[in-house]
């Protein structure tokens, strides 16, 4: 570990200078929240014209889902959870009115599993399930359970029950899985175990959670999450989905489709105004070029930001008295989840920053002025990201014209749910952007919405058939 002691470095005016300059980059405006609305509403028009990903950013990918369901539904059906280092498994009840209840266990994936075939973790997710049943008391075999199960991954559909991922994202590096469709060969393993369940549909994590919260409010329009990653998935008029041959000559039916937004800016990266840091986070990721939108607003990437931030002002002289660490200097070790209890930090010395980066990050010391300079350096960055998703809110409102009738969101995630300052930004956004007509939305969080959304997706596919 090297220091650097310069014998006199720049005054407090070159400092809040610095931070100044920072705010300007980093500060959208809600004329560039429009600008930056309106140019999501043109990616996702053409996302629905065409199948060829290169002629779009956003993919808008049909989910087959074209029934809202009414909260009258009753019922117990299985939900499959798959979004990361676990598997969930949901025996969900639903009561009607609006109310379920669900029992779920929770089971982890080996490393080996996310970086094997396609069939080994296949088979896992069957023994979870089989397990879970033992464990709910469900083994009979005159009385199979229907299942969903739910992919955070980008899935392309033909239908409910015919679903294959499109690319492996986050930390799995899975073989063999091109052109086979999840749902059968989940079916096949689970009757190699003579496991009473028929897989009925698969369904993407943001339309999962969008299904979930319309069962009890009937009036959601879309589902925002902003976690690890972020997408989003809405109701869209199957009519205006003109790539595919809509199921129904219903002027009005509706289709859930899954937006990846996350992809937007990717070919053209100038759309979203990004500095110097986010150019050099995209470069140096695992995917370059891939996920710019994700990349600015997502929990995975805003700690990395922060940090280069701070690396850059350490070797401009303004932070830490030009010092650094092991720590400070290796990417990814300032984590996302550092900056909410950074920015709740109201004591007088800011005495919980400066635990956090002496003694987890390993600077040798800091000053009140080095704490305080941290704890913009988050508020700038976390804000940034909070209106950039509410410039996608809009986006996707706009694009339905909904806001006339009044509506619900449903946004869940561990950057939405945990990072403290996070939805009263995105509010304050949406104020700016609607005025009192912010009032006719209504934003509610959705727990639990992967699994109860991969059951209420096989009920769907139950009562349709």
């Amino acid at each position: 570990m090297g220091y650097i002691t310069p014998t006199q470095g720049p005054g407090e005016d070159a400092k809040e200078k610095a931070l100044t300059c920072l705010n300007t980059q980093l500060h959208l405006e809600p004329d560039q929240l429009r600008n930056l609305s309106a140019s999501i509403q043109k990616e996702m028009d053409k996302g629905l014209k065409s199948e060829t990903s290169g002629d779009t950013n956003i993919a808008m990918l049909p989910s087959w889902i074209s029934r809202h369901p009414t909260g009258q539904e009753q019922g117990e059906y299985l939900g499959l959870d798959l979004s990361g280092s676990n598997v969930r498994v949901y025996l969900v009840t639903l009561h009607g009115k609006g109310r379920l209840s669900t029992r779920q266990q929770k089971y982890i994936v080996r490393d080996d599993l996310k970086r094997g075939s396609v069939s080994q973790l296949i088979d896992f997710m069957a023994e979870c399930i089989d397990a879970f049943l033992t464990f709910v008391n469900k083994t009979d075999n005159s009385h199979p359970l229907s299942l969903g199960v739910c992919i955070s991954f980008p899935l392309r559909q033909t239908a409910i029950n015919n679903a294959y991922v499109l690319r492996w994202t986050k930390d799995f590096e899975i073989t063999d899985y091109y052109n086979k469709n999840i749902v059968e060969l989940l079916q096949t393993s689970l009757n190699r175990k003579l496991s009473p369940v028929v897989v009925k549909a698969a369904v993407n994590g943001a339309s999962s959670c969008l299904l979930a919260h319309s069962y009890r409010s009937l009036d959601t329009l879309m589902a925002c999450t902003v976690s690890t990653g972020t997408n989003a998935a809405y109701w869209e008029k199957v009519s205006d989905i003109t790539k595919i041959k809509a199921p129904s000559d219903d002027p009005n039916l509706e289709m859930i489709i899954n937006t990846e937004w996350g992809s937007f800016g990717d070919t053209v990266s100038e759309t979203i105004p990004h500095t110097f840091y986010d150019i050099r986070v995209n470069r140096q990721s695992v995917n370059p070029g891939v996920h710019v939108f994700e990349k600015m607003v997502a929990g995975l990437y805003l700690g990395e930001i922060v940090r280069l931030i701070m690396v850059d002002f350490v070797d401009r002289r303004l932070l830490f008295d030009a010092q650094y660490s092991e720590e400070l200097n290796t990417p990814y070790s300032f984590e996302s989840t550092y900056m909410s209890p950074i920015e709740r930090d109201e004591t007088s010395d800011l005495e919980d920053i400066k635990h956090l980066m002496e003694n987890v990050m390993n600077i040798k010391s800091t000053t009140l002025t080095d704490r305080k300079m941290v704890k913009r350096i988050c508020g700038l960055v976390g804000k940034r990201a909070a209106r950039l998703i509410a410039a996608g809110i809009h986006a996707i409102i706009s694009k339905r014209n909904a806001l006339d009738y009044g509506l619900s969101i449903s946004v869940e995630g561990t950057i939405y749910e945990h990072y403290s300052n996070f939805p009263n930004r995105v509010n304050t956004a949406l104020q700016q952007l609607y005025g009192d007509n912010v009032e006719k939305i209504n934003i509610g969080i959705t727990r639990d919405g992967n699994g109860i959304g991969g059951a209420m997706a096989a009920m769907i596919a139950s009562t349709d058939a």
